[in-house]
């Protein structure tokens, strides 16, 4: 019976032996690589990855300790969480309690936070017994300074970054709903299609004698979905809170219609004011795509032409560009995500209804950004 208890004790041994291994790897890649480039998200992943690999009991008790405290130095140095952070201390002690800080990631938000969750400070080799950090919110916490012995703080990546600068491409899409008599030089004929403005060759058409259009066949646009104008946009975005932020958009709009004989010209203006929900717990806290929803509101307008046949008298068959001119202002909503990448940077693709006003009409945009967090 003692050989069997031996040979099971020695397989078990020899089975988490790979997982301990592997465990280890992980945690020096997290820290030693990650940690270290602020690439923080991923290295919360590895030690999760780590921690999942050891489960209960593949891996030594000083091992888990070791992975939980790496986890929060990520959580309270890197990334900004402090309560997240002091959980995984607590799990770390518990796994060892006579576990002990890594000196060279140790900041004083660290240290602080592991005393208060039980852990105790070594005495150093050199200068006497470590200093006692002051719990957090005490009167003389204020006054920690870091000395030689304990680097500062490692500057927090994307998962910190409140202010986002960003640059966008936006190509806009009209819809266009069956609509007849869109070209009529009769003011009174083009009524119901006061929003289209025609032109021959560049110039407005239907506004001079012997430019008469023939009722009847001819003259009208089918509904559908039309490219429309481009434009390029600056952002600037604050994060309130780790799901909500706020922004501006300004930039300028491209391939408007040329300007008739009535109304206004095109506004190559674009401004606008936004507000976005990022979806998923803490979804800046790692490297995994950050899917958010955005209404906005703000002055732009969106212009798209398509060729109209018409029939006009002594001059026979032809075709006119006919350009469907939208109102200034105009209300948005908009699915997009943030694809992370290179610590504090991301590419941010975006689809947006926008309904615009006076005179009506309904289009989107498709656009593809990046940003870059500060």
């Amino acid at each position: 019976m003692q050989f069997v208890a031996a040979m099971l004790l020695v397989a078990g041994a020899a089975h988490s032996a790979p997982k301990s291994a592997s465990a280890t790897a992980l945690d020096r890649q997290a820290m030693d690589t990650d940690y270290v480039g602020k690439a923080f998200g991923k290295a919360e992943q590895k030690l999760k990855r780590a921690l999942v690999q050891c489960g209960r009991a593949a891996c030594s008790q000083q091992l888990l300790g070791q992975l939980h405290r790496d986890l929060a130095t990520v959580y309270i140095s890197g990334t900004n969480q402090p309560a997240k952070g002091k959980s995984e201390l607590k799990l770390a002690l518990a796994a060892d309690p006579d576990l002990t800080l890594d000196n060279d990631l140790t900041t004083p938000e660290l240290r602080r936070a592991f005393v208060e969750a039980g852990g105790h400070l070594p005495k150093s080799d050199d200068k006497g017994p470590a200093e006692d950090v002051p719990p957090e919110g005490s009167a003389s916490s204020e006054n920690v300074v870091t000395s030689d012995a304990h680097p500062p703080p490692i500057e927090t990546a994307s998962v910190g970054q409140k202010n986002w600068l960003s640059v966008h491409f936006e190509q806009d899409f009209l819809i266009y709903s069956a609509q007849s008599g869109v070209c009529a030089s009769n003011f009174n004929a083009r009524a119901e299609a006061a929003n289209y403005d025609c032109f021959q060759r560049g110039s407005p058409f239907g506004y001079t004698a012997g430019q008469d259009i023939q009722p009847g066949a001819g003259n009208q646009v089918s509904s559908g979905v039309g490219r429309a104008t481009s434009r390029i946009l600056l952002g600037f975005d604050r994060r309130l809170s780790s799901n909500f932020s706020v922004g501006l958009r300004l930039g300028v709009a491209f391939f408007g219609g040329p300007k008739s004989n009535v109304g206004s010209g095109f506004l190559p203006f674009h401004g606008e004011v936004r507000a976005n929900y990022w979806f998923g717990a803490d979804p800046f806290a790692s490297s995994s795509l950050r899917p958010y929803v955005s209404i906005s509101g703000g002055v732009a307008e969106v212009d798209g032409h398509v060729l109209v046949q018409y029939y006009a008298l002594n001059r026979g068959e032809g075709t006119l560009d006919a350009w469907k001119k939208t109102g200034k202002s105009f209300a948005g909503l908009a699915l997009g995500t943030m694809i992370p990448f290179a610590g504090n940077s991301g590419i941010v693709p975006e689809l947006r209804a926008m309904e615009l006003f006076g005179p009506s009409s309904l289009a989107f945009d498709v656009a593809l950004g990046y940003a870059y967090g500060f």
